[in-house]
């Protein structure tokens, strides 16, 4: 049943009605004043002729004017002289010489109702002329103004129902399409997509509601892969950790240097396992925007000569040389320095691990207000293919190298989160059998920023 349909077009109905109803009965309010003031001076204006023509005329055949006047109209007269005495009238029954000159009197014979105007005449023995008109005349115009007026109010009646329909389709039918959407999405059915019509607040709620189902079936399709990458990453450590386990508890190894290889090969396995958990943790509180920063004034410059020692030694074991060109006097950025550095740790670990006898530049400048650092190296590059997957969980280029490194899959994921948790941007170039180059750029830091 279509609820919101009946419930919205019922308020437009039931508004228009309380609009309609109190303005027609103040129209017929002020169409009935309207012909009672109109009456009065139509009946005041002719008893003041007929008493201008009374005394004018002093030999006027009274009996032939009101006989005239029986005949030609619907309304009546009653001459009444100075004294008070009804001298003529036109078969009024009952009325006296009234204290008020105006009024309301009702015959006593046909219980007919009138209104009455009186005029005194004026230089002559005559007191005054009274007009009498049939107040029905007025009632019969009050009748044909309600009517009109009904019929006016039917035909707006049938519009604003038309309209109501009209409108109500208009606005209900998004508000259908998008709870038969969440309906279908409650039950996991995710390819749905609500037309979007207009631009206005229902065409925007329309767009986020399919914005929505984008998400939530990017959401499923990750946490599918998620799931996928981290049961497959597991298995090869608690698999090494299981048959060397059973190695030693069946004794099958030669000498003690055997043996005590098949637990240091435990212990790395159970150590990167840690590792990856730990990382896992830490991504998670970062796409969930519950990482803490430690935001700071920040010289980048110090920050990568602390990162450069770390690998110093490693990359002489592999001939690779490093250098490094950090522009003089660059300005402070806002960032959190020990993130930082995890982010330099994690590329230039990379650099010397992907790199043979080769070279790597360190090259910090200064950029449209951005303090740009440009980590280049000339190890064996990353296929054209892969670049567009390096940031997410879990992706390895170089699957059978990779895992030599102890490596979790997850540097890349967390240097692009931690890089745009300070409000930086990574991008990634890189051409097989020549090199890579990660460029970082972080806002230089304003003044008031701390």
């Amino acid at each position: 049943m279509n609820r919101i349909f009946y419930k919205l077009g019922g308020s437009i109905m039931i508004l228009f009605l309380i609009v309609l109803l109190p303005l027609g009965y103040v129209m017929i309010q002020i169409f009935t004043n309207y012909n009672d003031l109109h009456l009065y001076e139509d009946t005041e204006e002719m008893a003041s002729q007929y008493a201008t023509l009374l005394a004018a005329d002093d030999d006027l055949n009274l009996e032939f004017l009101i006989q005239s006047m029986d005949d030609e109209t619907s309304r009546k007269m009653v001459i009444i002289d100075s004294n008070g005495n009804i001298v003529e009238d036109s078969g009024i029954s009952g009325f006296h010489n009234p204290e008020d000159n105006m009024g309301t009197f009702t015959d006593l014979n046909d219980q007919q109702e009138y209104i009455y105007v009186g005029e005194q005449v004026q230089g002559n023995d005559m007191g005054e002329v009274f007009i009498f008109s049939p107040s029905d005349r007025m009632d019969q115009s009050t009748v044909q103004i309600q009517h009109a007026l009904f019929l006016s109010g039917i035909g707006a009646l049938l519009l604003a129902f038309g309209f109501t329909f009209i409108a109500s389709r208009q606005f209900s039918k998004p508000l259908q399409e998008m709870e038969r959407a969440a309906q279908q999405m409650t039950r996991g059915e995710l390819d749905v997509e609500v037309p979007v019509e207009t631009r206005d607040e229902l065409g925007s709620l329309s767009y986020s509601m399919n914005e929505l189902a984008r998400e939530l079936k990017r959401y499923r399709s990750n946490r599918q892969a998620f799931f996928s990458n981290v049961s497959h990453e597991l298995r090869t450590p608690l698999s090494y950790i299981q048959g060397y386990c059973d190695a030693l508890k069946k004794e099958l190894y030669r000498d003690e240097t055997e043996k005590q290889q098949f637990i240091n090969i435990i212990h790395e396995e159970t150590h990167r396992m840690n590792r990856m958990i730990h990382d896992l943790f830490e991504l998670s509180r970062m796409e969930e925007g519950h990482f803490p920063l430690n935001l700071e004034l920040t010289h980048i410059g110090d920050v990568i000569n602390r990162t450069k020692t770390k690998v110093v030694a490693e990359a002489k074991k592999k001939n690779i040389s490093l250098s490094e060109d950090i522009e003089e006097d660059l300005p402070p950025i806002a960032a959190d320095s020990f993130r930082l550095e995890q982010i330099f740790t994690n590329l230039l670990q990379n650099a010397v691990n992907y790199s043979d006898n080769g070279h790597i530049w360190i090259e910090v400048f200064l950029k449209n207000e951005d303090v740009e650092v440009k980590i280049t190296d000339t190890g064996s590059g990353i296929a054209t293919e892969d670049l567009p997957y390096i940031f997410e969980r879990f992706y390895r280029g170089e699957k059978s190298r990779a895992r030599d490194f102890g490596g979790t899959g997850l540097g890349l994921s967390i240097a692009k989160q931690l890089t745009e948790l300070q409000y930086g941007r990574i991008q990634v170039e890189s051409e097989p059998g020549k090199g890579t180059a990660f460029v970082l750029r972080f806002p230089e830091a304003k003044e008031g920023e701390e």
